[in-house]
């Protein structure tokens, strides 16, 4: 039991570091995406962010600004997958091989399916491509979505008749002590 029990601190000290080193690196990684073209590089940081958002000298003469914006949204989202998917990569070896409670702890209830696997992000489904201007989507200015059919009637409502305040009595309550 006792070299069961060394042999399960040094597994878990040697995991420890491990993931202390997967996490610094995961902190450290980048992806740097170009455009097919070659306009357009984009650096996204560790968060998924852009951290770095370059132009080639010619790039206004050989494109619209709508080819642009488009562009660049493609490059980040791009950028963003490659980020996740090697924070993924970093930190899989951590997780593979763990042992389950149940491998531990006679009669305890294995807890392997509450661990998530890590997805594969290279193979995430992408966004359908945007409109490459407002015109090509619809203006946000112009009324291009379909008529919507009229309502029905409203339901009619009953009318409470006037109330003559001088024909009632005010109500008896312990506040107004009946007078």
């Amino acid at each position: 039991m006792k070299d069961q029990m060394d042999t399960l601190l040094e597994n878990f000290e040697r995991q420890t570091a491990q993931l202390r080193d997967a996490q610094a690196a995961a902190a450290e990684t980048s992806a740097q995406v170009e455009s097919a073209d070659g306009l357009v590089r984009a650096t996204i940081d560790a968060g998924g962010s852009l951290a770095k958002l370059e132009f080639a000298p010619n790039t206004f003469e050989r494109t619209t600004p709508a080819q642009l914006a488009n562009t660049v949204q493609t490059l980040v989202r791009q950028g963003s997958l490659q980020v996740k998917q090697k924070i993924a990569d970093l930190m899989a070896p951590i997780t593979e091989g763990l042992p389950d409670l149940a491998d531990l702890v006679d009669g305890a209830p294995s807890l392997a399916g509450l661990v998530p696997p890590i997805p594969d992000f290279a193979e995430e489904a992408s966004e359908p491509p945007r409109p490459e201007s407002f015109e090509d989507g619809g203006s946000i200015l112009r009324n291009d979505q379909p008529p919507v059919p009229p309502a029905a009637p409203p339901a009619p409502t009953r009318v409470r008749p006037p109330r003559a305040d001088e024909d009632e009595e005010p109500p008896s309550s312990w506040m107004t002590r009946g007078d």
